[in-house]
């Protein structure tokens, strides 16, 4: 299809001026249209390149892309034609900036349709609006190349072809694939039509229709996201500096919980229901026999729930007579018990239910949507049924009347609230519109106590004010299900529903019984969540696929009993995440990148995270003894170890028999004292020591300061505290403030701070300072715990020593300490165009047959190309003289051996290539003319690189270390190379 030209209007070039100073502009260049929003105090600031060749969008922060359009076939701005077909957005035809809207039109694939957007960019995000006019479009959409963003997020629970979102939730969303039709407000799913990325770009889609939304579809490396309808696309793009910034906005969009649903004890004790127990199996003796074992095995909650199946019929709200012959008996004995009672209720009525022809009749159901003078008929799980219309306040007046007579006559406390308010099936009723029902259903269920199961409620603002509790979909009762429990509720919780339980401990999507480690280590991550939502007993269930009972043994009630009085314990701290997220609306639960975002290790992490700012959980999610626990930047107290670790950290092989759940607290961070108050195990040390900071610096034989910091987190005071320093040798401290305490009560710390003095020759690097702190206990015991952390020791610039020589043909520096050299050097090149280096070297030490070693430590710099490493000649201070060689490591591309072959001083030989590493053991072998260079990664084992004739060599030569920036494409750069030892023996 042929173009038209790109002509920017008259008006629009006048525009691209903004009224205001410091607002968006746009300028024109010769394939782009673009956009830049300059950087405030809020905000980062972002470029938008409109493509004009073929419509495609580019943001960009500080010059780096961090979104971009999907090109080729895909196209960026995409839509179905009349056929179904896909067509896409092409050349630019035309724009203007006009009031702060840069309106773009541009033809399409598909002959008599055009594409029109409309861009009105802000500080921290654009609105982008478009259309196609002509051709009849069926559904717009936008594609994504995913990776011009590093890793997707958001969405809420994801349909996939591995089994999501019941056995699968894949995180982030582009490590699987993601392919969910149907995606929309009347979606039994808990989603949002948001999503977040790792560069701290958003993408919102304002629409109340359905979508079809496919993440990595096929290993493709494209988001799509597109709305089934024709009318106007709207979507918002938020640009920040951080996730948690981007999840922000967003929430300033669609709302914060203005209230949590559930109440303290809720938070504290689990809900146990009777779903994954019995499934529809169930009757009255079966609930108490539930109810009284679970008393009895102290195994806390707050409430009993009746699940599915005590009705007579779906929608009658009246107790089958038959399975439950006395339900007012039954409540009172679970009351007796010290629990609540709750029941599981529908809107939807089947067909055969008596209710179903009444509210049929009197027009209390939705209508169809292809037939509105008949009932929208819906099949689900139970059957056929109607729904009650909710638009309706008589069709409600009328369900409310006999919900409520139910909980009178038998004592029912609450509700769990379960299958959809709105069918797509079914026709809104006049006035309003499917995403309506969601609002008038979260106004239903906020009526009534929901017992802790919240309500599955979504995609509108009266849903993320409304502050229910959110559970998951019913999950498999594998490890796979237990894992996307957790990666799940990150991702619910991250569109803006804090207040997230997983599935039923141990699963509840009828497949065969969870094993035993399953179930204890459900409950165990469930302890690390706000709130734990049970029902398979631990005393015994009955396996629904087979009939069969499933006994547990003595541990497995033991150590879920234990995770619920963690939990219980943790409360207090998690209370206090609850009226922190009332007031920001930040998530409790939440991945540990909201919390370290330049962490690039924890955009990964999907067995890990945060609850609330001082908790990193970390339990064992699946089969063995041993996990792999990363810990981000800061000082960490392990509950299970009682000691200090600081981050970042990898603990590979870290301990976790069935009977211990991994978690951290970060010291200093809001709580930490509840939070390890809660969680440390009860055989650790009461007391903790602390060294700060983190990782201190300074020179040779120049003093710095410290601080060690004894804390007392245990319930009782403990005495005689007394704290010491271990130093390197040759290192010395001294105690600025008094080192000792009489006592320290429960909570408290000392803090001793310390100069500490390297050894004038102290080695470059880093060195273990280890704080120590004994105390007696309440019992009398001497117990002693300690801290390390590591001292680097940096060269800074000075001078050599004699023997030692410096030369130079660029900018350099040179310091020594001991037998330790540092260089700083400038330099264009270091090879046959260009000389520049640093040099330091011994005259005269490299006889005729000779070796040359040195241990190149480290090497800095902009440039990837920078070297290191050693050289020969027969003079250093002036290579025209003969006999030059060097061998040396590039920063990025390995090793060069490079020689003057006719004596001229310039280096016209090459040899090497391979992987950069360090340190590298480099040596140069000279045996009169024929010099061989090796490299070594252990100084043990050494590799030839390879063997030169340098015919000018001659007598006793110049032999030293070498480096050059090579800044020829970064101006101004420099390296810094660190080396131990120079060796020259003959």
């Amino acid at each position: 299809m042929l173009m038209a030209p790109v002509t920017g209007s008259a008006t629009a070039t006048a525009a691209a001026r903004p009224a205001t100073t410091g607002g968006p502009k746009v300028a024109r260049t010769a394939h782009a249209v673009t956009v830049s929003a300059p950087a405030s105090a809020d905000a980062p600031g972002y470029t938008l390149d409109v493509a004009t060749d073929e419509l495609a969008l580019t943001t960009r922060r500080a010059g780096k892309t961090v979104l971009a359009t999907a090109s080729g076939d895909t196209g960026a701005l995409r839509f179905t034609g009349a056929d179904g077909t896909w067509q896409h957005a092409t050349g630019v035809t035309g724009w203007t900036w006009r009031n702060g809207v840069l309106t773009v039109t541009a033809d399409s694939t598909l002959d008599g349709a055009t594409v029109e957007a409309r861009i009105t960019p802000g500080a921290d995000r654009y609105q982008l609006d478009w259309d196609v006019h002509g051709g009849g479009p069926k559904q717009l959409g936008l594609a994504y190349a995913l990776a011009s963003s590093g890793h997707w997020y958001g969405h809420g629970e994801a349909e996939t072809p591995q089994g999501g979102p019941g056995v699968d939730q894949p995180w982030p969303l582009d490590s699987g694939q993601v392919e969910h039709s149907n995606f929309g407000p009347a979606s039994y799913n808990m989603i949002d039509p948001f999503w977040y990325t790792s560069a701290s770009t958003g993408l919102r889609v304002d629409t109340g229709g359905t979508m079809d939304v496919s993440v990595n579809s096929g290993k493709d490396g494209l988001g799509r996201f597109t709305v089934d309808a024709a009318d106007t696309y709207k979507a918002t793009v938020f640009v920040e500096s951080t996730p948690l910034a981007v999840y922000r906005d967003y929430i300033g969009i669609v709302g914060k919980p203005k209230q949590s649903d559930a109440t303290y004890e809720q938070y504290e004790k689990p809900l146990w229901n009777s779903w994954a127990q019995f499934y529809t199996n169930v009757d009255q003796r079966k609930l108490l026999d539930y109810a009284t074992e679970l008393h009895a095995a102290g195994l806390d909650g707050h409430t009993i729930q009746l699940d599915d199946k005590w009705e007579s019929e779906y929608g009658n709200l009246t107790f089958d007579s038959t399975t439950f012959p006395d339900p007012k008996s039954m409540s009172e004995k679970i009351h007796a018990m010290g629990f609540d009672f709750g029941i599981w209720v529908t809107l939807w009525i089947n067909l055969d239910s008596d209710n179903y022809q009444y509210a049929a009749d009197h027009g209390y159901l939705l209508m169809d949507a292809s037939d509105t003078t008949k009932p929208c008929d819906v099949t689900w799980w139970n059957g056929t049924a109607g729904i009650i219309d909710l638009a309706n306040p008589a069709a409600k007046a009328w369900y409310e009347g006999n919900l409520k007579k139910l909980m009178g006559d038998y004592g029912i406390d609450g509700l769990k609230f379960d299958t959809r308010f709105f069918d797509e099936k079914c026709a809104p009723r006049d006035g309003y519109q499917a995403t309506d029902y969601q609002k008038l259903g979260t106004q239903l269920a906020d009526e009534y106590d929901l017992q802790g199961a919240g309500i599955r409620v979504h995609w509108n603002s009266t849903a993320h004010e409304a502050g229910f509790v959110t559970r998951q979909v019913d999950k498999g009762t594998g490890w796979n299900s237990l894992k996307a429990s957790v990666s799940q509720n990150l991702a619910i919780s991250t569109i803006g529903y804090p207040f997230v339980e997983s599935d039923m401990i141990g699963g509840s999507g009828g497949q065969a019984a969870p094993g035993k480690d399953v179930l204890i280590r459900w409950a165990q991550s469930a302890s690390l969540m706000p709130l734990m939502y049970s029902s398979t007993s631990p005393v015994e269930t009955n396996d629904v696929t087979t009939g069969q009972k499933v006994t547990y043994d003595q541990q497995t009630i033991d150590l879920y009993r234990a995770a619920i009085k963690a939990h219980e314990r943790l409360a207090p701290y998690i209370w206090d995440q609850v009226q922190a997220t009332l007031k920001t609306g930040d998530p409790i639960m939440r991945p540990l990148f909201f919390d370290f975002p330049k962490d690039q290790t924890s955009y990964t992490v999907a067995d890990e995270w945060m609850l609330g700012p001082a908790v990193l959980a970390a339990p064992k999610l699946g089969s063995g003894a041993t996990r792999t626990v990363y810990l981000p930047s800061g000082a960490w107290y392990d509950v299970n170890q009682g000691t200090v670790i600081h981050g970042p950290a990898t603990l590979k092989g870290y301990a976790a028999p069935l009977g211990v759940t991994p978690s951290f607290v970060k010291l200093g961070a809001k709580g930490a004292l509840k939070a390890i108050r809660a969680l440390k195990r009860d055989d650790v040390p009461a007391a903790s020591v602390l060294i700060g900071p983190d990782a201190p610096s300074t020179g040779s034989g120049e003093p710095f300061q410290v601080t060690t910091t004894a804390t007392n987190w245990g319930t009782r005071a403990i005495s005689g505290v007394r704290t010491s320093l271990g130093l390197p040798d040759g290192w010395t401290a001294r105690a600025t403030t008094a080192p000792t305490a009489r006592s320290l009560a429960p909570g408290a710390a000392h803090t001793t701070t310390w100069t500490v003095t390297p050894a004038a020759d102290a080695a470059w690097g880093s060195h273990d300072l280890t704080g120590t702190v004994t105390y007696r206990t309440s019992a009398g015991k001497t117990t002693t715990v300690d801290d390390t952390v590591q001292a680097t020791v940096e060269a800074a610039p000075g001078s050599v020593h004699d023997p030692y020589r410096t030369t130079q043909t660029t900018d350099a520096q040179y310091a020594q300490a001991g037998d330790q050299f540092a260089i700083w050097a400038g330099g264009q090149d270091l090879s046959g165009w260009k000389d520049e280096k640093g040099v330091v070297y011994l005259a005269g030490a490299a006889a005729e047959q000779s070796t040359v070693q040195t241990q190149l430590v480290s090497q800095s710099g902009a440039s990837p190309a920078a070297k290191a490493g050693v050289a020969i000649a027969n003079d250093l201070t002036d290579p025209s003289k003969g006999g030059y060689a060097l061998l040396v490591m590039t920063r990025s591309y390995g090793l060069e051996f490079m020689t003057d072959s006719n004596g001229d001083g310039v280096l016209d030989t090459w040899a090497g290539g391979g992987s950069t590493y360090y340190p590298a053991h480099l040596r140069l072998v000279r045996d009169g003319t024929k010099y061989t260079a090796y490299t070594s990664k252990d100084g043990e084992t050494w590799t030839t690189v390879g063997t030169a004739q340098v015919p000018s060599a001659s007598g006793r030569e110049d032999a030293g270390l070498v480096a050059s920036a090579v800044n020829a494409n970064y101006p101004g750069a420099t390296t810094e190379a660190v080396f131990k030892a120079l060796t020259v023996t003959s």
